[in-house]
């Protein structure tokens, strides 16, 4: 458990005088409690289900490769928190620097937190039919429901040992999105405006050192809308989720992949950290009988894939933006495996990418990177 008590009087009061200046309290980050940041190669994060724990050498492996790490549920039938405080006090004795995030959802309840679900405000839920089943939603327009979220945002830090939380469906609000073909535009407002209210209280919940990165932060072209950057103020950075996932499936437009790479830009100059979440262009979910495959087979398949999207990552990457390259969030799906050019020295940008077209290029000071979004090519020379 991490001391909060002075820091979070010092917050209290410094929310009341942002208040009575007429500033936004809303804006504040947890710039102090952000993992450590180096160029001196390709910076990572890992993202992986816990299920009912896994090996000590794979712990070993998140501490001494990931600066920044969450633990999702994953295959179990059992409630993660215990397994997740154990998983994250594992990893901070063998690297005390890493920081470990607790998935949570803003819009509906998982199998994977039996032990919080449990304490769920009595008919707090919502239900309707989403992508033709079923589906209980939280009503975040309930004060109660706000304070349980919180309330649970807060164990993970002070009880659970985290340093935060991953917030997964924080945009299910936005205009056009779930929660209005759900219940629609009226009631979705509602219920993104009581969004913003809830987060503002787990930051208070939680402590100002403590982070909250949600999900997802996509680009825009002429066919989809950009989403995610009305939620960057009142958190500390998001995930890119699906550069170029899928691709075998749906194509996504070189106006979309540049706009991608230039929110992710946008965000992380603004001070956010940014998670860009690379794919081959298979995954778990689009290519059920590859993954009966064996895993070295996956693996170098991915390995063969891997140079686009890392390069893509690379011209717009700023400070606090790192990679994450896996076909799925399971153990088995490419959290344990490991790629050359993880091993090779970047070293710090010589300046921001050079844009002709649809190409870019932008030098470090030991690789040389060069991408064609309209021909999906690229090339990065390590010096």
């Amino acid at each position: 458990m991490r001391p909060h008590h002075g820091r979070a009087a010092a917050y209290h009061l410094l929310l009341v005088v942002l208040a009575v200046f007429g500033c936004d309290p809303l804006r504040l980050d947890a710039a102090d409690g952000f993992p450590q940041f180096t160029w001196e190669r390709v910076p990572l994060y890992a993202h992986v289900g816990i299920g009912d724990g896994l090996k000590n050498e794979q712990y070993e492996f998140l501490a001494d490769r990931f600066p920044i790490v969450t633990f999702t549920g994953g295959v179990t039938r059992s409630s993660v928190e215990a397994t997740i405080a154990a998983a994250a006090k594992t990893i901070k004795e063998r690297r005390p620097g890493t920081k470990v995030l607790f998935y949570w959802s803003a819009d509906m309840p998982k199998h994977q937190w039996a032990h919080s679900i449990a304490t769920y405000p009595a008919d707090g839920y919502l239900s309707a039919k989403k992508n033709g089943k079923d589906s209980l939603q939280f009503d975040v327009r309930r004060a109660d429901v706000r304070e349980w979220w919180a309330g649970v945002a807060g164990k993970a830090v002070r009880e659970y040992g985290c340093d935060g939380i991953f917030v997964d469906g924080l945009t299910a609000g936005v205009k056009n999105g779930p929660w209005s073909a759900m219940f629609g535009a009226k009631q979705a407002a509602e219920m993104d405006r009581s969004v913003f209210e809830m987060i503002q209280r787990t930051r208070e919940t939680m402590g100002p050192d403590a982070i909250i990165v949600f999900n997802p932060l996509h680009g825009f072209d002429a066919k989809r809308e950009r989403l995610g950057e009305e939620y960057l103020p009142v958190t500390d950075g998001a995930m890119v989720d699906d550069f170029d996932r899928g691709a075998k499936i749906v194509r996504q437009s070189p106006e979309y992949l540049a706009n991608t790479i230039e929110t992710m830009r946008k965000a992380a100059q603004s001070g956010k950290i940014v998670i860009f979440k690379g794919w081959p262009q298979f995954t778990w979910r689009t290519d059920p009988e590859f993954m009966k495959r064996p895993h070295e087979e996956q693996h170098r398949l991915a390995s063969e894939q891997i140079l686009f999207p890392l390069a893509c990552f690379l011209v717009g990457a700023e400070k606090h933006c790192y990679f994450c390259y896996t076909w799925g969030w399971n153990p088995e799906h490419g959290t344990f495996d490991w790629y050359p050019e993880f091993d090779k020295k970047l070293g710090e940008p010589r300046g921001p990418a050079t844009r002709e077209g649809w190409t870019y290029r932008r030098e470090f000071a030991h690789a040389s990177v060069f991408v064609d979004l309209e021909a999906k090519k690229a090339t990065i020379d390590w010096k």
